[in-house]
């Protein structure tokens, strides 16, 4: 009998993938839990099975689009050799033409008809270069998507694979991308819908493949042992002899490791540039100053880690600035020639001109020392204002003067350019933390319990996302207040917190754009997802408003760094609720589409207005639609704040009225006594579903209302001519309906004999 083949050794610990050492930290606590191992070993392989099936399942998806998109393109260029070969053929005709003597009669060529003739090639011309542009770009773009779905797969499958490689090739096809949209920019400029429909998906991809390519940038980071430790260093006598010197996790790299950190180190610094040249693309011909200018991400996320363990040591030393100083110069130093000697040629490598990573390290560790320096410094004044108010002096807000001549930040009153800086570091500081939470889904399927309604009992059904906002946003602004001069105060909220609120709504905006992309907005997620960033908005709009009313923001209204006058936060009050007007129309909208099309055979069903009714007088298929209309309505109501609700579905009453109106009473529908009957208990139907929302749900369908009281009209009136006098409308209470449509109904009445 053969011996049994002996199992493969166990990998060791550091071996272990992240991903996979999480999980079984989180089953395996501690030895009891071993017992349960039969257990975990099925969950694993179960999910497994479902990953398989999956990618089995996407793996002739892909196929079968590919084989579509092959058929596609083969049809495309074979029409477009057609109009080629039809273009010459036509050139040459055209030379024989011109080239021929003229004669009188039919077949005379007139010359004044060759700049049309021209004209109409190079319209032709235009459409080919169109077509195929844009199946060049949608083949790319294709690309990138399979790409990146196929990266995010493996990534739940935990394998051990190199996703580098990966974001190596989706970056070549971005850049592929963008060089044929700087042509189409710069030859085409008028192609602004195919520009903005590839950006649209170009910008879906990318909100994947960067924050996936920066957490596995981290990974390797700290693989690497990066933040190195900081508690060996003694600062006790700066003075005395030399120190001994941080370890520095860079030039320890070796073999793969060293590898697969210079892989993404590339990857980074090529989206960078990327990145770059899109924003520099897509702001030519505007004021940009140095918005394209930003920080190395590579080096930030070198400086953020060590710059937070450093902190634990800065906190410990508020009596002594000196330490911090020269702790934060010796970080500086000790990193310096590893910028040099291994970072800078990888990003000389990646064409990230104007970098210098010796420049971005420093800088980086600078603003570290610089904000600890602003906090000592406000510390001291708060101190210094409590010896005065010992005093019995008062020292109010107004009191720039004095405030001045005793606050050691007055400094930035004589150096406006340094409370720049200041304001850069601290908007930069603020906004990387709160990158992370923007990103998380959980922040946006959370509410903040309590937000109440001005008027009412209902909350704004915020998500948690704005209550992290608004508490950076209050630490900002509590920033600004020991600033001794109230137009120094404003430009500071101006420089750091406003671009945070802008962010704020573009990243709103692309959560909502993604949505109306993938769905066109008919799915209940998408709704959810959109109705989720309009209580966002209003709920932020609210806090802006209320901010605004007091005193410390009422002194700016009327300074000059308020371009618009009045509030300091106005233009991003504005914009707020231009977000959420765009996008609450847009779901009314959508639902009023869907409404339209369910309802279709039902309008055109124009013998129904002259049956008599047996049984209920109401419409089957109008109450289907109906169905339809009140649930998706009945959805929002639960997920949408109770003021854009109320928009919503005063929104689609309206569109249903006009649309019922026009689609019954337009042209020459004849209703008979019958499909009065039947219109009345079709409109009873639409009263009862919008009564959940409002008293007189009639008042809110104001057409149809008066359309059919004017079906109502008694016979021997029409014959007595009542009608005939022009002011007969508003006699009857017609307010809402023209006399022509007035007319109309009652032409289109059929009595019975």
């Amino acid at each position: 009998m053969e011996a049994a083949a002996p199992s493969p050794p166990l990998p060791l610990l550091p071996d272990f993938n992240p991903g996979v050492r999480r999980f079984l930290d989180t089953r395996f606590r501690s030895a009891a839990d071993l017992a349960t191992a039969a257990d975990v070993e099925a969950e694993i392989r179960g999910r497994c099975a479902e990953l398989e099936a999956l990618l089995s399942d996407l793996s002739v998806r892909i196929c079968e689009a590919a084989a579509a998109y092959s058929s596609c393109h083969e049809a495309a260029g074979s029409a477009l050799h057609g109009v080629r070969d039809g273009l010459g053929a036509l050139r040459a005709s055209i030379s024989t033409w011109v080239g021929e003597e003229v004669e009188v009669g039919t077949e005379k060529m007139q010359f004044e008809q060759l700049p049309a003739l021209a004209s109409e090639v190079a319209r032709v011309e235009m459409v080919k270069d169109y077509a195929e542009t844009a199946l060049k770009l949608d083949c790319l773009v294709g690309d990138i998507e399979d790409a990146v779905s196929s990266s995010v797969t493996r990534k739940l499958k935990s394998v051990g694979d190199n996703l580098e490689k990966t974001h190596h090739v989706v970056i070549g096809y971005l850049k592929n991308i963008e060089d044929i949209l700087a042509s189409v920019t710069t030859t085409r400029p008028q192609w602004v819908c195919l520009l903005s429909a590839v950006d649209h998906r170009v910008d879906r991809s990318l909100a994947i493949l960067r924050p996936q390519a920066i957490v596995d940038h981290r990974a390797l980071l700290s693989s690497l042992g990066w933040p190195p430790s900081l508690a060996g260093s003694k600062f006790s006598s700066i003075d005395s002899g030399k120190q001994a010197e941080i370890v520095n996790p860079l030039f320890s790299m070796t073999g793969d490791l060293k590898s697969k950190y210079s892989e993404s180190f590339l990857s980074l610094c090529n989206l960078q540039e990327l990145h770059k040249r899109r924003k520099a693309r897509q702001l030519k011909g505007h004021n940009v100053g140095n918005q394209l200018r930003q920080p190395l991400w590579v080096i930030e996320e070198l400086v953020n880690p060590i710059s937070t363990a450093a902190q634990h040591h800065f906190s410990k030393w508020t009596d002594k600035p000196e330490f911090v100083f020269a702790l934060a110069y010796k970080i500086i130093r000790d990193f310096v020639d590893s910028m040099d000697e291994i970072l800078q040629p990888l990003v000389d490598k990646a064409k990230l001109i104007g970098y210098s990573c010796r420049e971005e390290w420093i800088s980086g560790m600078a603003r570290v020392s610089w904000l600890s320096l602003v906090d000592l410094m406000i510390s001291f004044d708060k101190r210094t204002q409590d010896l005065i108010s010992g005093t019995g002096l008062l020292l109010t807000v107004k009191d720039d003067d004095n405030w001045q001549r005793i606050s050691v930040l007055s400094v930035f009153c004589d150096r406006p350019d340094w409370l720049e800086v200041w304001a850069e570091i601290e908007r930069q500081e603020t906004m990387d933390k709160l990158k992370s939470a923007m990103e998380s889904e959980k922040n946006w399927s959370t509410r903040i319990e309590g937000t109440m309604l001005e008027y009412g009992s209902d909350d704004y059904k915020s998500p948690a996302i704005t209550s992290a906002i608004q508490q950076s946003l209050s630490l900002l602004i509590d920033r600004a207040r020991p600033i001794p001069n109230a137009t120094l105060r404003a430009e500071f909220i101006r420089m750091s917190v406003s671009p945070i609120i802008s962010e704020f709504l573009g990243h709103m905006l692309r959560r909502c754009q993604e949505a109306e992309g993938l769905t066109a907005l008919a799915d209940d997620n998408a709704l959810l997802k959109v109705s989720q960033s309009i209580n966002a908005a209003q709920y932020f709009e609210s806090t802006l408003t209320e901010w605004c009313e007091d005193v410390f923001f009422l002194e700016m209204d009327n300074l000059s760094v308020n371009a618009e006058g009045g509030c300091i936060f106005q233009q991003e009050i504005n914009h707020l609720k231009e977000f959420r007007m765009e996008w609450v129309d847009k779901i009314a909208t959508v639902i009023l589409r869907a409404f339209d099309s369910r309802s279709r055979d039902y309008l055109k069903n124009k013998r129904q207005w002259l049956e008599k009714s047996e049984g209920p007088a109401v419409s089957r298929a109008f109450i289907e639609s109906l169905d339809y209309m009140q649930g998706q309505l009945s959805k929002l109501e639960g997920g949408l704040n109770a003021l854009d609700f109320v928009t919503v579905w005063r929104s689609v009453a309206s569109g249903v009225d006009q649309l019922l109106f026009s689609g019954i009473f337009a042209g020459s529908t004849k209703i008979s006594n019958g499909g009065v009957e039947r219109l009345q208990g079709d409109i009873s139907v639409l009263f009862a579903v919008f009564s959940a929302w409002c008293l007189r749900p009639e008042g809110f369908f104001p057409r149809l209302s008066e359309g059919l009281r004017l079906l109502k009209v008694d016979e021997q009136q029409l014959r007595d001519g009542v009608f005939t006098d022009k002011n007969w409308p508003r006699e009857y209470g017609i307010r809402h309906l023209t006399a022509a449509d007035a007319e109309k109904v009652i032409k289109n009445r059929v009595y019975e004999a």
